[in-house]
């Protein structure tokens, strides 16, 4: 073998890494999941990831790099397994999967900057048409994960609207109305009406969505499927270049996949247009679940009034609102893959502005206008 850096060494021992991780986690999640379709798609994952391990395996032995077996610690998939009793399977696997298309990159640029050996060369090209494969393979097995997790992010939404409607309510009603059980009145009234307007916004959003999302699949599903081979596997080589793929692994790939029209279709509907073939989104179940969330995120900052009001009040609805605006953040960035600490930040910042806002807007509104004060 041609001489390598030390760079590469480092890069070839996170691949390793990973790659045992992924098959020790995807391993236990089959586990738990039992004899069933999911258990056996997330079984033969953990062993597609523990054939990659080996020849990382191999391969840093190879370059004299100390021999050692990597084992993935077991409280990290005892976590992991906690985690899917308490938050799903969906969210357990979006968190577990988050950076996986960086990782095809980085074994791209390895395939690219690197010295490489005929066989390895062709190894390292297989594995990472085999993640492009079998990932999509699996991804549609697994199509009803992302359908649940646009679920569990839209009702989340509903319980953020509801946290922050309502507590920039009741903030702006504090300084006018002395009465505890009047504010909390008030931010009831607020609450209601945005249940009803939040639930029916949701109920035709999504029924819309479908719509517009039906057309749209059904149109590059005609085009693809009654495309020729040529101009199918000339496409899909133009989607990888989009995701930030190239190499000669990727022509193989479009012309393994353009073999299954139906595989075909199906990873360019996904990847194109961010959304799959088949659905179980339902508008009533939307708009139901919206507004209930709604509900409960208002219940937050008006709970404080019926004990205490004024000042003390309203510091222990922010209080409360901060806490929920946090767990929801929180399940939202997981659901959309995104920066937790940015989610939360961003979310309870907006948040408690609106509040000060209006509170501000109550005090002004009140000296300006020599309002009565409610006792």
């Amino acid at each position: 073998m041609e001489s390598v850096s030390k760079e590469a060494v480092r890069k070839a021992t996170w691949f390793y890494r990973d790659e045992m991780k992924d098959a020790e986690i995807y391993s236990t999640l089959g586990k738990g999941e039992g004899n069933s379709e999911r258990g056996k798609v997330l079984t033969k994952l953990g062993d597609m990831e523990k054939s990659h391990a080996e020849f990382w395996k191999y391969f840093l032995r190879k370059m004299g790099a100390p021999d050692s077996d990597y084992r993935y610690p077991k409280y990290r998939t005892s976590l992991m397994k906690f985690l899917r009793r308490i938050i799903g399977l969906s969210l357990v696997i979006r968190l577990f999967e988050r950076g996986e298309e960086s990782v095809i990159r980085e074994y791209s640029n390895f395939l690219m900057n690197q010295s490489l050996e005929a066989s390895d060369r062709e190894k390292l090209q297989s594995i990472v048409k085999d993640e492009i494969l079998h990932e999509e393979y699996f991804a549609s097995q697994l199509s009803g994960v992302s359908n649940t997790l646009e679920s569990i992010r839209d009702v989340f939404y509903g319980m953020s609207d509801g946290l922050v409607e309502v507590l920039a309510a009741v903030a702006g009603l504090v300084p006018i109305v002395h009465t505890p059980v009047l504010v909390a009145a008030g931010g009831l009234v607020v609450g209601i009406s945005g249940t009803l307007s939040m639930a029916i916004g949701a109920y035709m959003s999504t029924k819309a969505h479908i719509e517009v999302g039906k057309k749209q699949t059904d149109r590059v599903a005609r085009e693809i499927e009654l495309a020729g081979k040529d101009e199918r596997v000339a496409r899909l080589k133009a989607l990888f270049a989009e995701m930030g793929l190239d190499g000669s692994y990727t022509e193989q790939a479009a012309k393994s996949m353009s073999e299954n029209s139906e595989m075909a279709t199906e990873f360019f509907v996904r990847n194109k247009l961010g959304r799959s073939r088949e659905t179980n989104e339902n508008p009533r179940r939307a708009g139901i679940q919206t507004g209930i969330f709604y509900l409960i995120g208002s219940a937050f900052p008006i709970l404080p009034f019926a004990f205490v009001g004024g000042t003390v009040g309203l510091v222990f609805s922010v209080i409360a609102v901060a806490l929920a605006q946090t767990t929801a953040a929180t399940i939202i960035a997981l659901s959309s893959d995104t920066s937790v600490k940015k989610k939360v930040a961003e979310t309870v910042g907006l948040t408690l502005g609106a509040a000060a806002a209006t509170y501000i807007l109550g005090n002004v509104m009140f000296a300006l206008l020599h309002l009565p004060a409610v006792p």
